[in-house]
């Protein structure tokens, strides 16, 4: 039986001491069954924490069951429309979106007919437009088919003309005088 107080200067690592007796009230540290340290450098500790490797795959593992928590809490309120928030925590119905009262839809109800008959409004212009558009393009072909048959008929004309001969010896017409010279 371990009868001396531990050293004061804590020769022992913690480690090496028993959970149960680090925690008990009258704070004799006991060593655990082969606990104790080598007295060689050279031979290895084997250390009771995890690697870091370890560690980090475990806080990767938490951080993906929380994500998993998360998004399956979402679709959850999605899905269900916050019925189960309501009856699982009435306090929190708040969060939820409510249906309309009576006296809202009635408000809302002559909008709504308004913008219907505005939106059927819109449509018809919108097919007036595409008349209007048509009508115009039709009309431009015409224009265009009337001034090449214009163009066609004065060169019908132009080569139907007889042709008078020129007089040989052609003078130079005067001006008319005015009767005031």
């Amino acid at each position: 039986m371990y009868t001396e107080s531990p050293p004061l200067n804590d020769d022992y690592h913690e480690r090496d001491v028993d959970t149960a007796e680090r925690i008990s009230p009258n704070r004799v540290h006991r060593l655990r069954p082969g606990g104790f340290r080598p007295a060689s450098k050279n031979t290895p500790i084997v250390s009771a924490r995890p690697s870091n490797v370890r560690r980090i795959i475990r806080a990767l593992g938490r951080f993906c069951v929380a994500i998993v928590i998360g998004v399956g809490a979402t679709l959850a309120w999605q899905s269900y429309g916050g019925e189960m928030v309501r009856a699982w925590a009435p306090s929190l119905g708040w969060l939820v979106p409510t249906s309309p009262s009576a006296e809202l839809q009635a408000q809302v109800k002559p909008v709504v007919v308004d913008l219907a008959i505005m939106r059927r409004s819109i449509e018809q212009l919108a097919s007036n437009q595409d008349q209007l558009a048509r009508k115009q393009d039709q009309m431009a072909q015409a224009f265009a088919s009337l001034q090449s048959a214009v163009r066609e008929i004065n060169q019908n004309i132009l080569a139907l003309a007889p042709l008078a001969p020129k007089p040989a010896h052609s003078t130079p017409s005067k001006p008319p005088q005015s009767p005031a010279q």
